[in-house]
């Protein structure tokens, strides 16, 4: 009978205890969550702002593109208002033999 007891007690201390675990676990599970909930939203917002600079980004290239290409073009004219027309005759010509060799390599 008094071992009985005895056993009855460090059961009721356990459960005692279990319970104090119990919600302790609880707590931190729902600490855990509220983590995870903030850190997926954090995530979400952050691929947003990548999403947005990407975009961004690419614009700033194509704008890049643009300028670059309306800048050549900008030299070629000037470059065939100059006065010697002979001059820019030969410069033409040296382009052409320069895209023809060029592509003549990459043929072979």
């Amino acid at each position: 009978m008094i071992t009985t007891k005895i056993k009855f007690r460090y059961i009721k201390n356990k459960l005692k205890d279990s319970t104090q675990n119990i919600e302790i676990l609880y707590d931190k599970i729902n600490s855990l969550i509220n983590n995870y909930n903030n850190l997926k939203s954090e995530n979400l917002e952050i691929k947003n702002k990548i999403d947005l600079l990407k975009n961004q980004n690419e614009k700033l290239v194509e704008d890049l593109r643009n300028s670059k290409l309306n800048y050549q073009s900008l030299r070629i004219g000037k470059f065939l208002e100059s006065d010697g027309k002979k001059y820019v005759k030969k410069r033409i010509d040296k382009m052409i033999q320069d895209l023809d060799f060029c592509i003549s390599n990459l043929s072979s």
